[in-house]
């Protein structure tokens, strides 16, 4: 059975590319098609394009241009942060949450497989951190902590200017100590910038990253938000762009693209996050109705979730085959828990829509109407 009619609820794992950001980038396709690193007109165009896309970005996050490092993707991002700090600190200590994503939480894993001290913080039954739970894991040997700002799951948003407060106060401890042991701290914002403020000095972290697919840009492009000061040490050699930290040539127009995209999710953000909360309230009502047995995983809709999200449990319907089963009516969604490690946060896997720019009533309708029939036929 292949339904013509197609209900895209998976927003959070990719989005489409806003038709105004391919229309910034097509001259770098073209025409514009220089090697920045080039001294000649062409080189030049294509810098001073990276540059302007630089700032913009940076303006958006009220940060400086020249802390803006720009990377292949969100996970290259994080992996910068969390391994471009542990190379330089191989004893130093480092704590993160069990609603990580992959990007972050097999990267610790992999230091900590490599003997490398690491702390994870579980997280509440409503897949929130406690940022009290952050504080009790520091340790003086502790150089970083990385929390995620908006899980992709079931999108809770955590506690992240409370979270960096508690380390500024052990920040400050070390400085009245005298002590050198530096502490950062990282979060992945991935799934942030559509609803949630992106002012980086309100947010109060050191390392912040980004990816501009999951915002309406181009796959293939993400950035790494880096306080002046922070040193880190690279994940590979070459050329030395992007102020040594990620040698290759750069993807000028995925760049320019992530530079529009982002500026048009800040533009739209306040309309949209209204437009969704109504849309989110009318599916679980939905939900609630037809559904009764449904179980929403994370924390109520509300303060602590964004409007975009609802993730179910569907008790005794795998949620893989429930994904799989609407797809055939013509429903895209997704399956998985906030995390495998944290079995109190997720005792079964659940399925996750995640709506967009979009999405409208009648998708909801007809999403409930390939739920409903796939749940009839399982149970």
């Amino acid at each position: 059975m292949k339904h013509k009619k197609r209900a895209y609820m998976d927003y959070a794992a990719a989005t489409p590319l806003d038709p105004r950001v391919v229309q910034k980038m097509m001259p770098y396709f073209g025409m514009r098609f220089g090697n920045p690193s080039s001294l000649h007109e062409e080189g030049r165009l294509a810098r001073k394009a990276i540059d302007s896309a630089r700032k913009d970005i940076a303006d958006v996050l009220s940060v400086l241009p020249g802390e803006i490092i720009f990377t292949g993707s969100g996970t290259e991002s994080a992996a910068l942060a969390v391994d471009g700090i542990a190379r330089l600190f191989p004893h130093g200590h480092i704590v993160t949450t069990s609603v990580e994503h992959a990007a972050v939480f097999e990267n610790v894993r992999a230091l900590q497989k490599e003997k490398h001290p690491v702390s994870i913080v579980e997280a509440e039954l409503n897949g929130i951190v406690d940022p009290k739970k952050i504080a009790e894991a520091l340790r003086k040997d502790t150089v970083l902590v990385s929390v995620i700002y908006v899980q992709n799951e079931i999108g809770a948003i955590q506690p992240l200017a409370d979270i960096a407060r508690m380390v500024r106060k052990e920040r400050n401890r070390r400085k009245e100590a005298e002590e050198k042991t530096p502490l950062y701290v990282h979060t992945d914002a991935c799934q942030a910038p559509e609803y949630m403020p992106l002012s980086v000095p309100r947010l109060g972290v050191d390392l912040c990253t980004l990816n501009a697919s999951k915002v309406y840009g181009p796959k293939g492009v993400g950035l790494l938000y880096k306080r002046r000061g922070i040193v880190l040490e690279a994940l590979w050699q070459g050329g030395g762009q992007e102020q040594n930290l990620r040698s290759g040539t750069e993807h000028v127009a995925g760049i320019v693209g992530f530079a529009s995209a982002l500026r048009l999710a800040e533009k739209k953000k306040q309309k949209e996050y209204a437009r969704m909360t109504r849309l989110q309230h009318y599916f679980l009502k939905e939900i609630k109705h037809l559904i009764p047995q449904a179980v929403l995983q994370g924390p109520p809709i509300g303060t602590f979730r964004v409007p975009n999200n609802i993730n179910i449990v569907i008790p005794g319907i795998s949620a893989e085959t429930l994904v799989l089963y609407v797809d055939e009516r013509g429903v895209a969604v997704s399956a998985g828990s906030a995390c495998a490690s944290n079995k109190k946060t997720a005792k079964q896997e659940g399925v996750r829509f995640s709506m967009g720019r979009h999405t409208t009533r009648a998708d909801i309708d007809y999403t409930m109407q390939a739920l409903c029939d796939s749940i009839e036929i399982l149970q």
